[in-house]
């Protein structure tokens, strides 16, 4: 016994240092991607800086920012680490000191981590690009993260080279800001469509929309410089922004305002178009190039923002209309169910009274007049016509969910009162009645009426289910017994040919039937009925030998 625990606790801790090497495995993985593609993408941005040495564009910020807002706190510390051992190996392949590159990239990290802490703070994990309050939070985020890593690169770049503090500050603060602005959007985007796809038919509409945007883009970027000093730079991008915006998802926006700026990025950098004009001060078009994306992407993203609220409202409005469609069917149902349960509840009282009625008649005609026949026939009139009423209240009771009538009762009594209101159609159907009703019964808390009905119906199931057989006798068993100490089983019989087992699931559906007339409501109300009594009515058959019906019900039920 003593080796069998101690196997046992040797084998917890193995399993349990396996699932954290697994961890740890998993996070120094996602960490080492990072690490790749932030240095990847900071390396192409190098190509472009300002005397300071600052890049001018630096969109691996928007990278970590973005994936930290989009898979969440999780990612924290395995996003710093690759962006810092990113940032270091960038530097480090340029020549830069380790110092340098270690600083810079505590610097890069601190960003990402200030930014996505922020829109975390601020607006949870639920972050989305269709609520404007949140896109223009991830902007204010931007600039207070890039604020404070700012002060961080121009003081390293200040020690290292003697650039000054405050122009490096502004290369810094506008490289970032615009990297984060670009890419966290196409990265918080991309991540919500892989968790959510975008319908096939709204992918391709929205990579023909982009295909005709980075058209229309070479285009704005190849004309010649007069152009340009009349049409505020980008101007023509807008229209096709707005198909963007207002069309497709915000992810689809934010990839377009994503090519846009790559590609102004681009020609920047290799002097083509307008934005590599020659007879332009590079300053001069660097600050070009940074307001025409800020502006794409501020257009792109508040516009889809708000046009996703739009439809998201368009979307509850529709809802609300559906659900007040399904309520008032529902409403009509219920009326339509309640009509035909009152139906079928009095038409065997009804049928009673009928009998009798006639029985009466013919006990009158006789000479001299049966008195004691005909006594007994009214006797049995006046007790249909009072379980007339208890039908009403009970449905009343039940589809009103009145907790009216309940009191503690003897369901043997029940039982029997049931089989003597039926005992004529128990003779004419020639059927063999057999309780086996268990003595000492604790009593049970219900509506007696509804109880009864549900006896009354199992009855007249198992009577119609009997009369389509002639090749054995008709035998009903009821039989009750205690469960348990706080439960009550009834059980009822018959001989007939049975149900279909693979029909028995659906035998307490309302309007459905295995009889060739009816409508399928009498055993879906009484399993309602037991079910209000906190119990369970089942089914069994063999498809063969018969059915039992058993319902169980609590002792002692009292609803609060």
């Amino acid at each position: 016994m003593l080796d069998n625990l101690l196997g046992y606790g040797q084998r917890q801790r193995s399993t349990a240092a396996d699932d954290l090497t697994r961890r740890w495995a998993a996070g120094i993985g996602f960490a080492a991607a990072i690490g790749s593609a932030y240095s990847l993408v900071a390396y192409v941005s190098g190509l472009l800086v300002v005397p300071e040495g600052v890049a001018v564009f630096w969109p691996a910020a928007g990278i970590s920012s973005g994936i930290l807002i989009a898979v969440g706190s999780l990612a924290r510390w395995p996003v710093a680490a690759g962006v810092t051992v990113g940032t270091l190996a960038m530097h480090l392949i340029q020549g830069d000191p380790l110092p340098v590159g270690a600083a810079l990239g505590l610097c890069n990290a601190a960003e990402a981590l200030i930014v996505a802490g922020l829109t975390t703070r601020y607006f949870g994990a639920g972050f989305s690009l269709e609520r404007l309050r949140h896109v223009l939070g991830l902007l204010a985020a931007a600039v207070a993260g890039t604020v404070v890593s700012g002060v961080g690169g121009a003081i390293t770049y200040g020690l290292w080279r003697g650039a000054p503090l405050l122009t490096t500050w502004q290369a810094w603060f506008a490289s970032d800001v615009i990297g984060v602005v670009i890419v966290a959007p196409l990265v918080i985007g991309l991540t919500a469509a892989l968790r959510e796809p975008l319908p096939g038919s709204e992918l391709l509409e929205g990579a023909a929309a982009l295909v005709g945007l980075a058209v229309v883009t070479m285009i704005i970027i190849s004309l010649p410089p007069e152009p340009w000093a009349t049409v505020v730079p980008g101007a023509l991008l807008f229209p096709m922004l707005l198909l963007l915006a207002a069309r497709y998802r915000p992810v689809i926006a934010a990839a377009g305002a994503f090519m846009v700026s790559l590609t102004v990025v681009l020609t920047t950098i290799f002097s083509i178009g307008h934005f590599g004009d020659a007879r332009i001060l590079i300053e001069y078009r660097i600050l070009q190039a940074q307001a025409v994306i800020v502006l794409v992407a501020l257009f792109a993203l508040v516009l889809a923002a708000l046009f996703a609220g739009r439809r998201e409202s368009e979307a509850r409005l529709t809802r609300s209309n559906t659900m007040l469609q399904r309520e008032r069917d529902n409403k009509l149902m219920n009326m339509q169910a309640l009509t035909a349960a009152i139906a079928h509840q009095v038409r065997q009282p009804l049928g009673v009274i009928q009998a009798n009625s006639n029985a009466a008649m013919n006990f009158l005609s006789r000479a001299p007049p049966d008195l004691e026949e005909i006594r007994a026939a009214l006797t049995d009139v006046i007790a249909a016509n009072r379980r007339v009423s208890e039908v009403f209240d009970s449905i009343r009771t039940l589809f009103g969910k009145v907790d009216q009538g309940r009191q503690p009762i003897d369901l043997n009594e029940v039982i029997l009162k049931a089989l003597h209101s039926m005992r004529g159609e128990l003779k004419d159907h020639d059927v063999e009645t057999r309780p086996e009703l268990t003595s000492g019964l604790p009593l049970v808390d219900g509506h007696a009426g509804q109880l009864q009905e549900v006896i009354i119906n199992l009855v007249q199931n198992a009577l119609e289910a009997m009369d389509t057989t002639s090749d054995r006798s008709r035998v009903l068993r009821i039989k009750t017994e205690r469960r348990g100490r706080d439960a009550v089983v009834v059980a009822v019989e018959d001989s007939g040919p049975g149900v279909d087992p693979k029909q028995l699931d659906n035998i307490f559906t309302a309007f459905v039937t295995t009889k060739t007339h009816g409508m399928g409501l009498g055993l879906a109300i009484c399993r309602m009925i037991i079910e209000d009594h906190a119990g369970q009515l089942t089914a069994s058959s063999d498809g063969k030998n018969g059915t039992l019906f058993q319902f169980v019900v609590p002792i002692g039920l009292r609803d609060g």
